[in-house]
Order: structure tokens, then C-alpha cells, then sequence
């Protein structure tokens, strides 16, 4: 009773356990999940901010080869005029009499001279023209705030902006930082770049993607696109997550977009760690440090890095881990201890039933058995009629489970006996090699192998299946080696050892069970091996030159069912380091978990890896290539080989 009340609390503790570290693996395999969702989300608004900024990359490069296609076009011609003038003060401005519709929302800005602005003429007008395409981005992209036109001569046209803005937006320092920026000191390949305001002095939060203008091998100018910071940080901000936010940076570390930029006073285009607050920076600096695309959980901080492949930005997401740690843990933490309850109140009830049911009856049986001493023919006199077909079924039980053992070992002394009688030690004689190996399907088989010494220039061989499996197949096996033994060292050639050996199997042989066997005889110093074949599987020889040699099946048949039945004899010649195989068909019939055959050319394929290894070496690697091959589906037969292998001459 002691031990059954023991054993409940044990059980209440592996129930607790249990079902605490299943709402753990539940809880982890959640969150992993709510971080994929959250990666997933992270990767479609990076996706939307890549096409984005892919689109204004790709406006920039059209604006680029059409101003420098059109410079080139109209370097030859005079400026008329008529479309920007001098202003009393020597100022550039739109003339609304001009050969252009010039929009009302455009600005020219920059004073020349009438010599400079003729000598200009080329440049002048492919900047008039810009301004239709300026117009149509503008318009129809909303990530697009202005368009720029800004020349090396002290030339800027504007859209949209009124004069006053575009002398403050193309203020010296300003101009200057666009054109040093594409320059070819700064950017020898003259492709697009990428600024951000700390990088434009006067720009503050502005995004700048821009491209140089050549005049044949000259820097004549720089076709800038300004990106809108408002409609970034409402496209940032559209994003919803289940905890925390993002921030768009620059290449820098500049801010581009951060939906607190407003509640945390965070000045946009400046570096994150002088704007965003402290605790944000560190762990931004934690996340940047981190794998790309890949949502990392540390403490209380999960992050999701994102590095864009149309422009410089790099999406950070930063969320808040026991913030879905606490939401998931209240989403199912209710569930799981209810199923604890339940399960308590089973287990008392499960408890008092066996208690009552059980452990109390048994109890008293055995107070019953011990106070009736010895039983008689009539059955325990005291035991409770009710429990008595119990009683006898136990008692039968143990019955069968002992005869169970006592077939168990007598299986075991057969399979002991049969290992016995097969060869345990490899043979040397000479330079020929020769080991044998078996794997029953059951505690006993069918198969055997056999090697032994006729004289001292000969050496036999044997191999043999008897038909079945289990204790009748191994006891055919026993007396069929018994014969062929003695038959093979009386010095019959193997034809005639295997014809005696079949007319005396086949005269006793009740069962109607059959063996094939493969019987060699080998002269170690000529190295001639002739050999007879009972219906077996022809071996195959692995020649030193690493090819494969079948021998010819011989056509005889199989031994204890042709009564006096005559076999013929084969001939073939051993090199030195040719090895022979020996095998059964447990080996070419072994069948994988799939259901395909193991077959012939595989075992040749696995023979022909073995060249120059031992005869041990040869045997024990065809089985593990079978054993490979059928891992994991049941071994339906026997499987026995045996090798024999001419050592090469040092």
C-alpha cells in the first residue's frame, strides 16, 4: 500500500511536469511563430521601401541619360532667349513670353552674365526641358518632394519651389555638396549616389538620390530627385506590429523614418544615436550587429534587421519580447491549466477505483493465500469465489510466460550450436585468405558456409541455402554440412562430392526440404579453383585489375530432390589479388523500407569498391552496404558469404 501511494505521487509529479514542459514547448513554438510573422511582415514593408526607393533609382538614371543625350544634341546651338532672361539685378528668371509653357510652380535660380548665359545655351535648354519629366515624377510620385537641375555654373532650376526657395534650397553650401557628391574625385564611375541630409549642409531631413550630367568627358551638372520624408515616415508608420516599431537609417546611421519622430522629439537626418533615445540606440546597435533577415529574440529585445538593395537604408525592427511572451502566456496559459485539473481529478479518481477495485482485493488475496497454507486438488478454500477466475488467469499467465523462456533459451542453445559448427577462425594456407561471415533472419537459419583443408596443396570451399528459415532449416543445414565435409575431405572432386551428398540427403528426406549448394576446390599453389554448382547463385570474382568476373552458372540442379542426379565441374583460374565471393540470395534479396531489391548489380557495385582490402575487409563491407540499404525494413532471409582471396606477391 505504501508503494501504490508512492507510486501516485510520482505519477502526479511526472503529470505536473509533463504538462508544464508541454505548455513551455507550446509557449516557445508560439512565440517562434509570432516571430516569423513578424520577420514575414518586416520583409513586406522593406519589399514596399525597396520599390519605392527602386522607382526614384530608376527616374534618376532616365533623367541622367536624357540630359546628357541632350546637352550633346544642342551644343552647337544659340540660345534665343526666349524661354529664361536676365533680370534687372542680372538674376536668371522664366520669361512668360517664352517658346516653353513653363509651369508656375517651377524656380530658376543663379545670376549669369549675357556672354555666360549664350555660352550656357545648351545647358540652359536641356534644363528647360527636364522640367516636363520634374513635372510628371512630381506628380505621380508621391515619394518624390522636388526635382533639381543643378549646374557647375552658378545655374539651378527647381520644381515645385517659388525663386526665394530655390535660392534657399540651392544655397552655396548646398550646390556645392550636390556636385562634389557625383564628382569624379567622389564618384569615379559616375553612376547614381545616394545622400542624406547630414550629408547636404541646409538640407536638414532631406533624402537625396542624384546623378552626374557629362559633356563629353566634362561635369557640366547633377539631376537630383529630393525624396519626400513625410511620405517615407507615413509609409514607415502604415505598418502595424503586435509589439514595437521600426526605424528606416541612412548609411550613416541618419534617421530617415521613425514613426515617434514627433512624440520623442527625434530629429530626422540626424545620426541615431544623438537623436533616438538612449535605450532605443543601444539596442539598435544590438540589432545591427545581428544577421540580416533574421528575427533574433535576446532578453527582453526580439530584432529584425533589413538591409534594402535599391538604395543605402537599412530597416531595424525592435519589439518588445515579454510583451508576446506575457500575451501568449495569457492567451494559453488558462488552457493548460485547466487540462492540469482535469487531469488531477482523474487520477484521484482513477486512483480510488484501483485502490478499491485492485490494490485492496489483492491485498486480501494474499492475506487469504497465506492463511490457507498448501493448496489442494480443490483450489484455495478461501479465496472469494469472485476473484477466482482472476486467480486462474494469472496462473496461466505465468505459465505461458515461463514456457516462453524456456523456448527462448532452448532457441538460444540452437543458435549457439549452429555458431558452433560453422568455422570461427579465418583460414591462412598459404597465400590464400579465407573468411566466412552470417546473419540469421531469425535465432537460427538455413544458411551456411564452410571452409577446410583436404591436403596439404587443397583447400575446400562451400556455400549453401536450405530452403525456410527457423529450427528445421538449421537442423537440414547441420546434416547437410556433416555430409559434405566428410564427403570433401575424403577427396571426392566437388561433382561427386555434391552427387553422394544429394542421394544421401534425398533418401531420408521426409520433409521434402531442398538445399542449393556451391562447392570450390582450391590447389593454393596453381591457384586453380574447380568447383561444382547445386543450383546456387553463381559467386563472383574480383579480379586484381578491379574488374568483375561472374562465373557461369553450371545448370545443375538443387541437391535432395533429383534422385541420383549428376553435376558437372567448372574450372577458373585465382590471380594474385583476385578475391572471391561466395554469397546467398538474403544478400541480392534484401529489400529496403521503400520495398526495392537490394539485386546483383548493386552487390557487384559494392565488390568493386574492395579492391586491395582483405578478405575480411571484402566481406564485412558487402554487408554493411546490404545493411545500409535495407535499414529500417524487417531482414526476410538469411544472409551468408564467404570470401577467399589470393594475397598479391610482395
Amino acid at each position: 500500500m505504501r508503494r501504490y501511494a508512492l507510486i501516485l505521487r510520482l505519477a502526479y509529479v511526472v503529470l505536473v511536469a509533463s504538462a508544464v514542459g508541454f505548455f513551455a514547448l507550446q509557449i516557445d513554438d508560439r512565440e517562434k511563430a509570432e516571430w516569423r510573422t513578424i520577420a514575414g511582415r518586416a520583409k513586406e514593408h522593406a519589399l514596399i521601401l525597396d520599390a519605392l526607393a527602386d522607382a526614384v533609382a530608376a527616374r534618376v538614371k532616365e533623367l541622367q541619360e536624357t540630359a546628357s543625350l541632350d546637352i550633346d544634341r544642342d551644343d552647337s546651338d544659340h540660345f534665343d532667349h526666349r524661354s529664361i532672361g536676365l533680370a534687372a539685378d542680372g538674376r536668371l528668371m522664366f520669361k512668360a513670353d517664352g517658346d516653353r509653357q513653363i509651369p508656375p510652380t517651377a524656380a530658376v535660380t543663379g545670376s549669369l552674365g549675357l556672354v555666360e548665359l549664350d555660352a550656357a545655351a545648351a545647358e540652359v535648354r536641356t534644363a528647360v526641358r527636364l522640367l516636363d519629366d520634374f513635372r510628371y515624377l512630381v506628380a505621380l510620385l508621391p515619394i518624390v518632394d522636388r526635382a533639381y537641375y543643378v549646374s557647375a555654373r552658378d545655374l539651378a532650376i527647381v520644381l515645385p519651389a517659388t525663386p526665394s526657395l530655390a535660392d534657399q534650397l540651392v544655397s552655396d553650401a548646398m550646390r556645392s555638396a550636390l556636385l562634389d557628391a557625383v564628382s569624379a574625385r567622389r564618384n569615379p564611375t559616375g553612376s547614381p549616389v545616394w545622400l542624406d541630409g547630414s550629408d547636404v549642409p541646409g538640407a536638414r531631413s532631406g533624402i537625396f538620390h542624384l546623378a552626374p550630367v557629362f559633356l563629353g568627358d566634362q561635369l557640366v551638372g547633377t539631376v537630383v530627385l529630393q525624396v519626400s520624408t513625410p511620405y517615407l515616415g507615413r509609409v514607415n508608420g502604415d505598418f502595424d506590429y503586435p509589439v514595437g516599431g521600426t526605424i528606416l537609417l541612412g548609411p550613416g546611421g541618419a534617421v530617415l523614418a521613425y514613426p515617434q519622430a514627433v512624440q520623442s522629439a527625434v530629429t530626422l537626418g540626424a545620426a541615431y544615436r544623438n537623436s533616438v533615445p538612449e535605450a532605443v540606440a543601444r539596442n539598435i546597435d544590438v540589432a545591427l550587429n545581428r544577421p540580416d533577415r533574421q528575427a533574433v529574440g535576446s532578453g527582453a529585445v526580439l530584432t529584425y534587421v533589413e538591409r534594402l538593395e535599391a538604395a543605402p537604408w537599412t530597416l531595424v525592427y525592435i519589439g518588445d519580447r515579454w510583451a508576446i511572451l506575457a500575451a501568449l502566456v495569457a492567451e494559453h496559459g488558462p488552457q493548460t491549466l485547466a487540462l492540469v485539473i482535469v487531469l488531477t481529478i482523474m487520477l484521484l479518481i482513477a486512483g480510488w477505483l484501483t485502490r478499491r477495485e485492485f490494490v485492496e482485493p489483492a491485498s486480501r488475496l494474499v492475506e487469504h493465500i497465506k492463511a490457507a497454507g498448501e493448496v489442494g486438488p480443490s483450489g484455495l478454500p478461501r479465496v472469494p469465489v469472485a476473484w477466482r477466475p482472476w486467480f486462474r488467469t494469472v496462473t496461466a499467465v505465468f505459465q505461458e510466460n515461463a514456457d516462453l523462456v524456456r523456448i527462448r533459451q532452448e532457441l538460444q542453445i540452437a543458435r549457439d550450436m549452429q555458431a558452433a559448427v560453422l568455422p570461427r577462425q579465418p583460414l591462412q594456407h598459404g597465400r590464400l585468405g579465407i573468411v566466412g561471415r552470417m546473419q540469421p533472419a531469425l535465432e537460427v537459419g538455413g544458411d551456411f558456409y564452410d571452409y577446410f583443408q583436404i591436403d596439404d596443396d587443397r583447400v575446400g570451399v562451400v556455400i549453401a541455402d536450405v530452403s525456410g528459415k527457423g529450427v528445421p532449416a538449421s537442423l537440414f543445414m547441420m546434416v547437410t554440412r556433416t555430409l559434405l565435409k566428410a564427403a570433401g575431405i575424403a577427396g571426392d572432386g566437388p561433382g561427386a562430392c555434391l552427387g553422394r551428398v544429394n542421394n544421401l540427403l534425398e533418401a531420408e528426406n521426409d520433409a521434402a526440404m531442398f538445399v542449393t549448394v556451391f562447392y570450390g576446390v582450391i590447389d593454393v599453389p596453381s591457384g586453380t579453383m574447380v568447383y561444382a554448382n547445386g543450383g546456387h547463385n553463381p559467386p563472383h570474382v574480383l579480379k586484381a585489375d578491379g574488374s568483375i568476373l561472374t562465373l557461369s552458372p553450371l545448370g545443375d540442379p538443387i541437391l535432395a530432390v533429383v534422385p541420383g542426379a549428376t553435376f558437372r565441374e567448372g574450372q577458373i583460374a585465382l590471380r594474385p589479388g583476385d578475391a572471391l565471393l561466395l554469397y546467398t540470395d538474403g544478400l541480392t534479396e534484401a529489400f529496403s523500407a521503400e520495398g526495392e531489391e537490394f539485386g546483383d548489380e548493386r552487390l557487384i557495385e559494392a565488390l568493386s569498391q574492395t579492391r586491395g582490402q582483405s578478405s575480411a575487409e571484402v566481406a564485412d563491407h558487402c554487408l554493411a552496404v546490404v545493411d545500409g540499404f535495407a535499414e529500417g525494413a524487417a531482414q526476410s532471409d538469411d544472409m551468408t558469404c564467404l570470401v577467399a582471396r589470393i594475397e598479391p606477391t610482395s
